[in-house]
């Protein structure tokens, strides 16, 4: 095993969502199932895995030829119901097993108050998911069609829906979709070894760590530690293989209050005397467009590159050191003695996002009538081959602390959820610095579950036993 390959083959044996969060494909749709007869889902399950599924694919012009997408995940609830026994589930990582809403979890994420599950839509005792179903479409009669077709295969193979979500949101800025609060999302994605983006790009070293080890989001493959293999689960006939080409998939829906974070941002400008968008920009770490807040800054640039590390702004004049993008990758500087070696460090907590927006936008959030009425958000998906490792590493550790980076008082200024709205961010300034204080919770938790992507083989594997 240690010497396997991460070739074609084993991309048309990993399901397509790994490479992709088909943001070709506008229309999607995401369906929390309840498995109620385990045999008739097994049944099922061969059908999904033999015929509709989404496979990886390598070859460019055939990704670009797929009109639809199906996609699915399992809980280690439903993983039980399909037969697996608890030595099996013992072979998958701890905190997949406790799931999201167990008490240690809650604390490591920092699900307490307005974030705690008993405040959730989905996924806490009272709206347990088993399975995970994504299915995606480029246009609307192809969505439509596929979705009764799906629906009446799911329905009558022993699966209830527990809640379905559906992504109304497609809000373009050039080649970037923007989130809620009007800034360019997914502009900063890992390069991973062998994936069919970086085929041409170098390969990771201590040297030049250009991309991320595969072993990082692909379950088999040497991680980041000096290739090493995170631990794989097993399962039935295929023993230790069960787990291979699979990955762990993180969903959280994240509610955005678009109203409350443009009002805060405009009345504290104006006690600032600085720009609203200058301000956003700070606590972001991005200006709207995409580009990094860089040292001199009052306005974006217009070009926008993801090819910087921080070692041009080491002392947080452009992009704060709490910035929502430092926290969540900090890059090339305090992780190491060198760049290189803080690069090295921050790969080994870097997470490939699926996710997407929900909700109508709002293009004046102070002045829309709708900026009350209608739920916007963000429906957070991350791939990972460590929960505990990556995910959670990033949310406790970067995201909540508030002893990041030197600071002593605060967490990221648009995830954070400290209690009581006794929130600070700092920016760092000459001659003085700046001090945002005492602000509100910008983002919920409205639901969540952890979940286990498997590979081709895995899901016939569990169809046929």
């Amino acid at each position: 095993m240690n010497n396997l390959k991460f070739d074609d083959s084993q991309i048309r044996d990993t399901q397509g969502l790994m490479f992709s969060g088909y943001g070709a494909m506008q229309y999607c749709r995401y369906y929390l199932l309840r498995i109620d007869d385990a045999s008739k889902v097994k049944a099922w399950l061969a059908t999904v895995a033999g015929e509709r599924i989404t496979a990886g694919e390598p070859d460019k012009a055939a990704r670009a030829a797929t009109e639809s997408s199906l996609n699915i995940a399992f809980s280690a609830t439903g993983l039980a119901k399909l037969a697996l026994n608890q030595h099996d589930l013992e072979s998958f990582e701890l905190a997949f097993q406790e799931g999201m809403t167990s008490k240690r979890r809650i604390t490591i994420l920092g699900d307490e108050a307005a974030n705690h599950p008993d405040n959730w839509h989905w996924g806490n005792a009272q709206k347990p998911v088993d399975l995970l179903l994504m299915l995606y479409a480029k246009e609307e009669l192809t969505f439509k069609q596929r979705q009764q077709d799906e629906e009446s295969h799911f329905v009558s193979a022993g699966l209830s829906i527990v809640e379905q979500l559906m992504d109304t949101t497609t809000h373009k800025q050039g080649d970037f979709n923007l989130e809620h609060f009007g800034f360019a999302d997914g502009v900063s994605e890992p390069s991973v070894d062998g994936f069919p983006k970086t085929r041409n790009q170098p390969a990771a070293s201590a040297q030049a760590p250009k991309t991320i080890a595969t072993g990082e989001f692909v379950l088999g493959y040497p991680n980041a530690y000096d290739g090493k293999l995170t631990t794989v689960p097993h399962w039935g006939n295929l023993a230790d293989k069960f787990g291979i080409n699979g990955t762990y998939l993180v969903f959280r829906q994240l509610q955005q209050d678009v109203k409350g974070f443009w009002t805060f941002i405009h009345e504290e400008a104006k006690r600032q005397q600085v720009d609203a968008d200058y301000l956003a920009a700070k606590m972001v770490g991005r200006w709207k467009n995409g580009a990094v807040v860089e040292p001199g800054q009052t306005a974006a640039p217009k070009m926008v590159s993801n090819d910087f590390d921080f070692t041009d702004d080491p002392d947080g004049t452009g992009c704060p050191f709490g910035s929502h993008i430092r926290r969540t990758n900090p890059r090339g500087q305090g992780l190491g003695a060198t760049v290189d070696a803080s690069l090295i460090v921050a790969n080994r907590h870097r997470l490939l996002r699926r996710g997407r927006s929900y909700g109508p936008f709002l293009e004046n959030p102070l002045a829309d009538a709708d900026a009350q009425e209608s739920e916007r958000g963000l429906f957070f998906i991350c791939l990972n081959a460590n929960i505990e490792r990556q995910f959670e590493f990033v949310q406790h550790t970067w995201v909540n602390s508030n002893k990041f980076n030197g600071l002593y008082d605060e967490d990221d200024p648009i995830l954070g959820n400290a209690a009581g709205g006794n929130r600070n961010f700092t920016i760092q300034d000459t001659p003085l610095r700046r001090r945002l204080c005492n602000f509100q919770q910008f983002v919920t938790v409205r639901g969540g579950g952890y979940f286990f992507l498997p590979g081709l083989r895995a899901l016939k594997a569990l169809a046929a036993e």
